[in-house]
């Protein structure tokens, strides 16, 4: 329920947003707005001010909108009524514009959507950042972090000439060299003061990115050793019905010591939908339980989870905390730099596909993106504010592709007729209505069938 409700505001957000650009940019240059709608399908609500004003439709099935335009080549019986009459103002029609203003027009969606995520990145940053130092944890052995001799307890300096202060910048790097199959320069220093340089061979990872880059590389994050005490039990989870109560110290697992809440929570994450016994102190008294982890997908794999935290507050992070506070300035050029490299990401993903370099797996469809809203949500506002972001830039690098009937294929339509001198004919822009619907039906089938393999055959 939390999946679909967080799906539906994200989704709800994302395309009033991209609508309205459309609509703003429309209202600047004059050109009269029929009707702007959000979702397909039957209207919950409709709105109409006068017979010649805006139509503003709400309906019941919130995946896209559209702003319908005031356009002289309709015919007729396409028109409102009020509208189908020969004294028309046929200079307010969208295709009776500059090809100038048309562009800006097309263009203004996907730049609300880029704003928006400008926004939601600004706040967020303004606020602080608070990370974990990159100090290199346990080093899985034959892996590629082994391979380049990186060590457990090192810190983490740079990486490809980029410093990094914490795990998240250290991670958006490595899936850079990732997504570009190549080596990954990595500069660390030891406790004593030495700096050495590692060559992380990215190439040799298999497949597309997708999960946990450290875990693919071998390495974890270096943290304190937190005790394997329950401090929160999420209402309805596998924790709560299994009978395990805040407070409860976890001890074995399948009769294998539990050395630290770390190890509690890999267990549980690599037995999805698989039984586990575990043995559990509560006060004075030694309790066994079979647990049940719910399997979940999580970056386009599948995991256990449990529905119980660790208290947090009671372990000592400083040493391993780092906090950045930016003036209204700095968060604003921060949120630009996030912002045009997720952009970049994006696109070099998207050419991998194309030149199939990356898998199409890659590819998310609607329960997908839903469960990361829903995930996103349940760890509070922030990472839901920052979920929506993402997918914001998505939508609108998805819809700046050359292809018809999306908003790039638009432009393209308009950056010919300024060469041209002309329009395109209207046969060739019917092929290319084809053209284009065919590669959306494709992508959908894509999207489709991975979302039932990710979560039916797993």
């Amino acid at each position: 329920m939390m999946s679909a409700i967080a799906f539906v505001v994200a989704i709800g957000v994302l395309v009033t947003i991209h609508e309205f650009g459309h609509y703003l940019a429309a209202r600047s240059c004059g050109v009269h707005v029929l009707k702007f709608s959000i979702g397909f399908g039957k209207p919950i609500f409709q709105y109409q001010r006068s017979p010649q004003s805006t139509q503003w439709v709400l309906s019941w099935i919130p995946l896209g909108g559209y702003v319908k335009m005031l356009d002289s080549r309709e015919s007729a019986s396409e028109q409102p009524p009020a509208l189908a009459d020969p004294v028309i103002d046929w200079s307010r029609a969208f295709d009776r514009q500059k090809v100038a203003a048309k562009m800006w027009i097309v263009f203004a969606g996907p730049l609300a959507n880029l704003l928006l995520a400008f926004v939601c990145y600004w706040g967020l940053i303004a606020q602080g950042e608070v990370g974990i130092k990159p100090y290199i944890g346990p080093v899985e052995t034959g892996s590629l972090a082994a391979e380049a001799k990186l060590r457990q307890g090192d810190l983490v300096v740079s990486l490809d000439g980029h410093p990094v202060q914490t795990w998240q910048d250290a991670q958006w790097q490595l899936l850079e060299g990732w997504v570009a199959h190549r080596a990954v320069n990595v500069v660390t220093r030891t406790a004593q003061g030495d700096s050495h340089t590692h060559s992380l061979a990215m190439s040799k990872l298999p497949g597309e990115p997708e999960g946990d880059v450290l875990q693919k590389i071998g390495i974890s994050m270096l943290m304190p050793v937190i005790p394997a005490v329950i401090g929160e039990v999420l209402p309805g989870s596998v924790a709560e019905k299994s009978g395990l109560q805040i407070g409860d110290r976890i001890l074995n697992v399948n009769n294998k010591p539990v050395e630290g809440w770390q190890q509690f929570v890999q267990w549980v994450r690599a037995n999805p939908s698989q039984p586990l016994k575990v043995d559990y102190q509560r006060g004075n008294q030694l309790l066994q339980v079979k647990l049940l982890p719910d399997a979940v997908i999580e970056a386009g794999q599948k995991i256990g989870r449990l529905g119980a935290a660790v208290n947090m507050e009671a372990v000592d992070l400083k040493p391993y905390r780092v906090e950045r506070h930016y003036t209204i300035t700095e968060a604003a050029m921060r949120a630009v730099q996030k912002v045009q490299e997720t952009i970049v990401f994006t696109l070099k993903m998207i050419a991998k596909m194309v030149t199939g370099q990356a898998s199409l797996k890659a590819i998310s469809g609607p329960v997908s993106i839903a469960d990361a809203a829903g995930e996103t949500a349940g760890l509070g506002i922030k990472p839901y504010i920052s979920f929506i972001a993402l997918l914001s830039i998505s939508i609108a690098v998805m819809n700046l592709l050359p292809i018809p009937v999306l908003d790039g294929g638009h432009l393209l339509y308009h950056m010919a007729e300024l060469i041209r001198g002309e329009p395109l004919p209207d046969k060739v822009l019917e092929i290319g209505q084809r053209l284009g619907l065919g590669i959306l039906g494709a992508l959908m089938f894509i999207a489709f069938f991975n979302d039932i393999n990710r979560y039916l055959i797993g």
